[in-house]
């Protein structure tokens, strides 16, 4: 991310969202929104055929880590309704990998 405020957040509301404050909080969520819209999309272009499968399985697979994650969960267990239900039927279908990596957990330890 460009602007290392909004990677602050992402990367501590991701794994602690109770450790950000109210208005950082705001900021996730639309960001989690914003990520979860892009990947709804990604979906329905594999879904359509208009993505070739090996490049969904990448896709598919980085999904699983980030749906896994705490503060994405929280979103999508809040907001499931801005998504199609072909989309939701898809994430409720996804099974959480063996070791959840996203770039909260990726590098261990971070200071926040």
């Amino acid at each position: 991310m460009e602007n290392a405020e909004v990677e602050r957040i992402w990367r501590i509301g991701l794994e602690d969202i109770g450790a950000l404050s109210v208005e950082e909080r705001a900021r996730f969520f639309h960001a989690a929104y914003q990520f979860l819209k892009a990947f709804e999309t990604i979906h329905f272009h594999y879904v359509y055929g208009m993505m070739d499968k090996q490049l969904w399985e990448g896709w598919h697979g980085l999904l699983r880590h980030y749906v896994a994650a705490p503060g994405i969960a929280e979103y999508w267990n809040l907001r499931p309704e801005v998504f199609s239900e072909r989309f939701r039927n898809f994430v409720n279908s996804l099974e959480p990998p063996a070791e959840q990596r996203t770039v909260g957990t990726l590098f261990g330890d971070q200071p926040n």
